[in-house]
């Protein structure tokens, strides 16, 4: 089949989920592109990169070049405006990957009303979101690249935790837990922040408006075993995530899906979810609780997990990491790949 994927967000090509940091979204995209080619279809992909490629058989396009001129399917990525990227398909799909919310404006609305697509969703509460029955629509849980699924064992973890979500989703009270609860009992754990915005404020010496409050906490906290690193490219965060023991992530109400949960825990590295707002159901499709990791109800419970999973003994993280590496690293990109031929085969 000749498929055109189109997204006109920011600048990268297949290559960048293995060379730089990326957004879990965008990695999503150049992943499947990479897995349909490997199936045989004939794929293009369009956005907004600098310069035309070809990455895993699959040619990159710039925004400004001729569309392909004949297309079977067109795979639109998040915006629904994308479907009149090509006049002649004979399927479209609309991948979505945000809260449904954002096909609320009406030229979204348009857009599905014209082309009437096959709305793909990244798991069942996100699907359930959309509250409509008047569109065609199927779940397809994104896969997780090999380097994450491929990842060993480690016998001896060092005694890390990582957070990886933007600094200003409840950031501020890890920190705090951390500098008073953990710190104290565990003055050998130390705290990985990997986050390029608050990187780049402690390099400069300032933040701005948003981020102060909470620059200055972590600042404060660098005595405490906490430490901030910048984002690294897959390679590079499946090696981390095999050197830690836990994976500290807040419940994001809009969240649909948490990649980077999604990567950790196929590498094996057990989560806790701070869930002080009540479980959320898009992080119960990630994190298998009891058995991969928990969900922390309270700040009390989030703190003594966190105890338990840096312990020296470490057979709490041992029994997490095993159950995480048989049930989470399953479902990779070829999996996702057939599941999107059936869209139209």
């Amino acid at each position: 089949m000749r498929i055109t994927m189109i997204d006109d967000g920011i600048p990268y090509d297949g290559a960048a989920p293995d060379a730089r940091p990326l957004g879990g979204a965008e990695k999503a995209f150049a992943r499947l592109a990479a897995a349909l080619a490997e199936r045989g279809h004939e794929v293009t992909a369009i956005n907004r990169t600098a310069s035309q490629s070809i990455v895993a058989g699959v040619p990159w396009l710039p925004w400004d070049a001729p569309r392909p001129p004949e297309t079977d399917v067109l795979l639109a990525f998040r915006k629904a405006a994308l479907l009149d990227q090509v006049s002649e398909a004979k399927h479209r799909c609309l991948w979505l990957w945000d809260s449904p919310q954002t096909l609320a404006a009406e030229a979204e609305r348009d857009a599905i009303a014209r082309h009437r697509p096959t709305l793909v969703f990244t798991g069942e509460t996100h699907s359930r979101a959309l509250k409509s029955e008047a569109v065609k629509s199927r779940v397809i849980v994104p896969g997780v690249a090999d380097i994450y699924r491929a990842a060993s064992a480690n016998e001896s973890p060092s005694l890390t935790a990582i957070v990886t979500t933007h600094p200003l989703h409840g950031l501020q009270t890890i920190v705090r837990l951390w500098r008073e609860r953990v710190h104290p009992s565990r003055p050998q754990a130390e705290l990985h922040i990997y986050s390029a915005v608050l990187r780049k404020a402690l390099d400069e010496g300032r933040a701005d408006e948003k981020l102060q409050s909470v620059y200055e906490d972590v600042r404060a906290a660098q005595s405490d075993g906490v430490t901030v690193r910048r984002p690294l490219a897959d390679p590079g965060m499946a090696e981390a995530y095999g050197r830690a023991r836990v994976h500290l992530y807040p419940v994001i109400p809009r969240e649909m899906y948490a990649t980077t949960l999604a990567e950790s825990q196929a590498a094996g590295l057990p989560a806790i979810v701070r869930a002080t707002g009540g479980a959320s159901a898009q992080l119960l499709e990630r994190v298998k609780n009891g058995q991969t990791g928990y969900f922390a109800p309270d700040d009390d419970a989030f703190a003594n997990l966190i105890l338990a999973l840096v312990d020296p003994d470490g057979a709490v993280y041992r029994n997490l990491a095993g159950e995480a590496r048989s049930m989470q690293r399953t479902r990779g990109w070829n999996d996702a790949a057939i599941e999107f031929e059936s869209l139209w085969t």
